[in-house]
């Protein structure tokens, strides 16, 4: 969560900042969202 918050703080400063937060930010939430349809299929195959 600390990587976050000085990514955060090198937006201020620069673009490239803002944009190396998001691109984690959607790749984290790309992560967390195949992993749960991954469960989910599992779990309705049964």
């Amino acid at each position: 969560m600390m990587d976050l918050a000085l990514l955060l703080q090198e937006g201020t400063t620069s673009g490239t900042g803002i944009f190396r937060f998001f691109a984690g930010f959607f790749l984290i939430m790309i992560l967390y969202a195949s992993a749960f349809g991954f469960t989910y299929w599992i779990s309705k195959d049964e």
